[in-house]
């Protein structure tokens, strides 16, 4: 149900939060900037192997079971029961080593015929908690979760076994050139294969999991039994900082709160403030969070909390001057510049937030919700041809052609009036992709 103050939510909060209700079958994504961080830093040792020049993004599914997978929009998908079951760094990397080889190998346009009538996830729907606290709801603003109704979960592409295979000595070769051991995916193979919804004979209802026969697992035992040369460095990861993270954006608070009752290790104070948090116990978890800012002040995911927590009690000027800090730290941090641009929006700082939302829009063009926005600051500067133009690309993203015509429509209504060469060279572009 939507928050009962949600009186001076802005469209996108509201048509998002509105989603929860109506979405029952689909499965909900979270965007976080640390876990997509953590990702890359896994994949960096293969990446030079397997996707030197693609670029990825990761994005965590909320669901229990152990899972992980890659769509051809170069978006990898890891299930929280996959991080929560993970025994080590190791094993997640694995995981994601094994998933870029599937892109290496281009296993996804091998099947476009497939790839036509599967419901492949993209990340338009995904929430982003400051995104609804800073439209006044608290209480669903630091959830984090939110299933698109356009491109649920329901299945995805499934690979044969032979793909599988080679995905697997893909990845294999890619940890053994990088110097590693690729033990860590027969720990996380043992599990799956131990573990009664990822049979290969029966997945789970609503989704066809990667097959996982018997021989797979031997195939890759008798790989790792003939390592000689690969080494085990350790990996600059807190894995279970990220395994705290993860539980406390995914289950029940608490849950989080029962997994998670001493306060004193940074990592149980962590999962705490989250837990809190998607509680609405702001106070709560400033004070788990305020003795991490004393001990930690240099970190960066402790700081974007304090900057969720701070929007969450509508203080956007802290917010802003956080995740202002961290933007400049970290430019490629596309969450965090997201946040930052909603903050300054909702700061009716339309021309400060209208380059965050460009550079955004240019770097990862199928998430809706940045096209939204910059359809709002260009509502707000009064560019109204443009503002309906990014309308468009948002219904473009959430596959909804007819809305994309007549926000386009719309556009060319107005360019009738005030024309704008590069606005106009836009709207034929888009036109051009919207003919059947």
């Amino acid at each position: 149900m939507p928050p009962r103050h949600a009186f001076w939510l802005t469209g996108w909060a509201a048509s998002l939060i509105a989603s929860v209700a109506s979405t029952v079958q689909a499965q909900p994504l979270v965007l976080d900037e640390e876990f997509n961080q953590a990702c890359h830093t896994l994949a960096a040792p293969v990446v030079p192997v397997l996707v030197p020049t693609t670029p990825f993004h990761c994005v965590l599914v909320n669901d229990d079971s152990i899972n992980a997978f890659v769509t051809k929009e170069n978006i990898v998908y890891l299930h929280a029961g996959l991080i929560r079951q993970a025994k080590s760094a190791a094993e997640l990397q694995g995981v994601i080593a094994h998933e870029l080889s599937h892109l290496a190998a281009g296993h996804l346009r091998q099947r476009p015929e497939e790839l036509a009538h599967a419901q492949v996830l993209s990340v338009a729907g995904a929430l982003l908690g400051v995104g609804a606290a800073a439209a006044g709801a608290p209480q669903a603003g630091l959830a984090l979760a939110l299933g698109g109704q356009a491109t649920g979960i329901s299945k995805f592409l499934a690979h044969s076994r032979t793909q599988e295979a080679e995905a697997d000595r893909r990845a294999v070769d890619a940890l053994h050139q990088a110097g590693l051991s690729a033990q860590g995916m027969v720990g996380l193979m043992s599990t799956l294969r131990t573990d009664s919804q990822l049979s290969y004979d029966s997945p789970p209802p609503y989704l066809v999991t990667h097959p996982l026969p018997p021989e797979r697992l031997t195939n890759l035992q008798s790989i790792v039994s003939r390592e000689s040369s690969a080494t085990t460095p350790p990996i600059a990861l807190n894995f279970a900082r990220l395994q705290a993270k993860v539980t406390g954006l995914t289950l029940p608070p608490p849950e989080v709160l029962r997994r998670y009752p001493k306060i004193l290790p940074p990592e149980s104070r962590y999962a705490r403030a989250l837990a809190f948090a998607r509680q609405s116990r702001l106070a709560d978890a400033n004070s788990m969070l305020a003795p991490l800012l004393k001990d930690f002040p240099d970190d960066p995911f402790y700081a974007e909390l304090a900057a969720q927590l701070a929007v969450a009690e509508g203080d956007f000027g802290q917010a802003n001057a956080l995740l202002s800090k961290l933007v400049q730290r970290t430019p490629t941090a596309l969450l965090w510049r997201y946040q930052l641009a909603e903050v300054l929006r909702n700061q009716a700082q339309p021309a400060q937030a209208l380059p965050h939302y460009q550079t955004l829009t240019r770097q990862w063009g199928i998430w809706d919700a940045p096209w939204t926005g910059l359809s709002l600051v260009y509502g707000q500067l009064g560019q109204l041809a443009q503002s309906h133009l990014a309308r468009a690309e948002a219904s473009i993203a959430q596959n909804n052609p007819k809305a994309a015509q007549q926000s386009a429509d719309l556009a060319a209504s107005y360019l009738k009036t005030k024309p704008d060469a590069d606005a106009q060279n836009w709207l034929t572009s888009l036109q051009s992709r919207l003919k059947p």
